[in-house]
């Protein structure tokens, strides 16, 4: 999982893509983000826009399977994407998946131009866009003329089956949703105590409908403490963390983080299956600290 808005090129984006083909992961997903949401890069750094880039990887990958994690409702009409999603998963050969979500970083709405209304209304605006995005990407026309939004059209090329729906968010109403209309639920970093709320609520509304339960967020991880801590140290350089390595740790638990040396890590990857967590998209936010990565995934093959 890459956030390139905080100043990634398209070339860094698609050589991760093949380093994740070739090592094995399932998937290489992209934040849909037009500037950083954290604030910290530096001036005239790039943002690649996401849908651009996803051309690019699906041009310059075989068979990892791609998508954005997630495009909020308010950046694109629900049928132009549609329609971006299907050609996309046809060229591909299928391998697309579509994040989809309700927005939620103000800045970069007003920034560039898109209104930023209350959740009430950009959930008003998801339900809508969910009505036209879902047929449209199962290769059925839509009909729909609503408050926000209308579609009267096919998609074409119609995608081969359907294109692989996830929906996250972590608010009560947006997990009701995805219980009810996605293939699968997103929950951003939770704690086990916030997971198992939240997965309350989704099999009270999943009706005995097969939905996927997936999980994104970043990890720190060490063959041994000292190693950990230099990663520590390292991750809060990046992100002006005051406190170093110690504050880094405690600042990344507290979101839900996969820390600690390869048997922690394992440990609780391991919890979290359990837990009934079935996918783990592990977020990338020093690309610079690629022995880390390494290290995840050796971790993930002798370990899963």
């Amino acid at each position: 999982m890459l956030e390139p808005q905080g100043g990634m090129q398209v070339g860094e984006i698609i050589e991760w893509a093949k380093y994740a083909e070739k090592a094995g992961f399932g998937y290489i997903l992209r934040s849909d983000h037009l500037m950083p949401t954290g604030g910290l890069r530096e001036e005239d750094s790039p943002s690649p826009e996401c849908w651009v880039t996803l051309g690019a990887v699906a041009a310059s990958t075989k068979r990892v399977a791609f998508g954005p994690l997630v495009t909020p409702v308010g950046f694109r009409n629900p049928a132009l994407l549609a329609r971006m999603a299907c050609t996309l998963h046809s060229f591909s050969e299928g391998r697309l998946v579509l994040g989809f979500g309700a927005g939620w970083f103000r800045d970069e709405y007003l920034a560039n131009g898109f209104e930023f209304p209350p959740f009430r209304v950009r959930f008003e605006q998801f339900l809508e866009a969910l009505k036209i995005v879902r047929p449209l990407t199962e290769g059925r026309r839509v009909d729909f003329q609503g408050k926000y939004f209308a579609a009267h059209t096919d998609c074409l090329p119609r995608p081969r089956g359907k294109v692989h729906l996830i929906i996250g968010g972590r608010t009560p109403k947006i997990v009701e949703l995805a219980a009810q209309s996605a293939d699968e639920w997103n929950i951003f970093g939770p704690t086990i105590d916030l997971y198992e709320k939240l997965r309350r609520v989704f099999d009270s509304n999943s009706a005995g409908r097969e939905v996927q339960v997936s999980q994104m967020g970043t990890f720190l991880i060490g063959e041994n403490t000292r190693e950990l801590k230099e990663n520590a140290s390292r991750h809060a350089k990046l992100f002006g963390i005051t406190g170093g390595a110690d504050a880094a740790v405690e600042l990344l638990r507290g979101r839900g983080a996969f820390i600690g040396t390869v048997a922690d890590f394992v440990g609780q990857v391991n919890e979290r299956l359990e837990a009934g967590i079935q996918k783990f998209y592990f977020q990338i936010l020093n690309t610079q600290n690629k022995a880390m990565v390494n290290l995840l995934t050796r971790t993930l093959k002798e370990e899963f």
